[in-house]
């Protein structure tokens, strides 16, 4: 009895450990790549950073079209876009409120 006890606390163990190590929902905030190719300004509506916690670091870049773009922060020209449109969102933000 006492085998079979610690048989199946080990199985149990076992078990958890296979579940504890499963791979996790791959969050919307992640990319599996980015790319240099460059979006014109116009199209883009808003970006935000991969989560921390993401496996490739990058920044996701939404259209007009609601299409989304990941992108390498250390392209040439992420800057320039990332800072035209905080400028665009801090005076849509003023005129708002």
């Amino acid at each position: 009895m006492r085998n079979l006890c610690a048989l199946l606390f080990v199985l149990l163990l076992c078990s958890l450990q296979l579940v504890s190590s499963a791979p996790l929902a791959r969050s919307p905030n992640c990319c599996p790549s980015v790319t240099d190719k460059k979006i014109p300004l116009k199209k883009v509506v808003s970006y935000k950073h991969t989560d921390s916690d993401c496996a490739v670091k990058g920044i996701i870049f939404k259209t007009v079209a609601g299409k989304r773009f990941c992108i390498n922060p250390d392209a040439v020209w992420v800057s320039s876009h990332v800072v035209a449109l905080d400028v665009k969102m801090k005076v849509f933000y003023k005129s708002d409120h």
